[in-house]
């Protein structure tokens, strides 16, 4: 069953690393194999990956849209969710979610849980913890 994306005017997604942006009225695509894709508002420009799981996150997108440079990615997730363990140990079990996901090749599941992180983040920021140290991605 394949799977369906309703695109909005002027929306984009990425698919397999490629840019698709819907230029006339609201467009139905059919996607029928496995292919990498994240829509416009899943997407997170490296200028924002700002924060310890925002770097998380950014760093699972781009190893998830960009499979042939996995080199480039694996070490800097893997040193991003060592920091984050570091700092903020009762996520420990979520981060293990994170690495099993990445070890079973679900990048997107991966990211979902990362995203669960920012928000996690977010909600201590806005109760006044400060975010865990990291550092920025190399690169």
């Amino acid at each position: 069953m394949p799977l369906t994306i309703n695109l909005k005017p002027r929306e984009k997604l990425i698919l397999n690393g490629v840019v698709i942006e819907n230029s006339g009225p609201m467009a139905k695509i059919l996607i029928h194999t496995n292919a990498a894709l994240l829509r416009e508002k899943d997407v997170l420009p490296e200028e924002k990956a700002t924060t310890p799981a925002r770097r998380i996150y950014f760093a699972i997108q781009c190893q998830y849209l960009f499979a042939g440079k996995a080199d480039l990615f694996f070490a800097t997730i893997d040193q991003q969710l060592k920091a984050y363990a570091e700092a903020q140990p009762e996520s420990r079990g979520m981060l293990a979610e994170i690495r099993r996901l990445l070890a079973e090749d679900q990048f997107y599941r991966a990211l979902k849980t990362a995203k669960l992180l920012i928000q996690n983040e977010e909600e201590a920021a806005a109760c006044g913890v400060p975010a865990p140290a990291g550092k920025p991605p190399a690169g």
